[in-house]
């Protein structure tokens, strides 16, 4: 509640170009899927992030555009919408450091890697789970139904093996007898 409210604040004075950004992310998602893809280490990854923060703003913007100066009154969309954006911030966190990792020590990072794979799957599903109870609070018939096509869209990636990396990353975890990466 306190994230969600502190955003719209800020969002409303100016101090944070949310409404901008928000505009952007649903001309692009009208216009359809852009074709580019992204290249480099971690691509997938940073591709996984960049939808949940386009995800993160679209469902902000149709709940802003249903309750305007109410919003900040609608409780569960507001945990809703939190629960993203903390979401989002853990996912661009975690990749963030792996990045730095990979960048630093090359094939040594795979574990990091196979850890931040597991993460960004575990957290686009709260992601969606949480864009899709958004969703149905704020648009009904044709209208909810286009907002939940462009919810799978963005949520939409490559699954991971989770269960290999897991078990990849227990057995490590096994082996140095600690939970971290080194």
């Amino acid at each position: 509640m306190i994230i969600t409210g502190f955003v719209l604040k800020r969002a409303m004075s100016g101090q944070l170009a949310l409404l901008p950004a928000i505009k952007r992310v649903m001309d692009e998602v009208m216009s359809g899927p852009s074709g580019e893809e992204l290249d480099g280490p971690l691509a997938a990854e940073r591709g996984i992030v960049a939808n949940a923060k386009k995800l993160g703003l679209l469902i902000a913007g149709a709940a802003s555009q249903k309750f305007m100066q109410t919003l900040p009154d609608q409780q569960e969309i507001c945990g809703a919408l939190a629960d993203m954006i903390i979401e989002t911030y853990a996912m661009e966190s975690c990749l963030a450091r792996t990045q730095k990792l990979v960048a630093s020590r090359g094939e040594a990072a795979k574990l990091a890697i196979a850890m931040t794979q597991v993460y960004l799957t575990q957290s686009m599903e709260k992601v969606e789970a949480a864009a899709k109870k958004v969703s149905a609070a704020v648009a009904e018939g044709d209208m909810l139904r286009t907002q939940l096509a462009i919810v799978r869209r963005l949520a939409k990636f490559e699954p991971f093996n989770t269960v290999a990396l897991r078990q990849q990353i227990a057995l490590r975890m096994i082996e140095t007898g600690k939970y971290r990466v080194e």
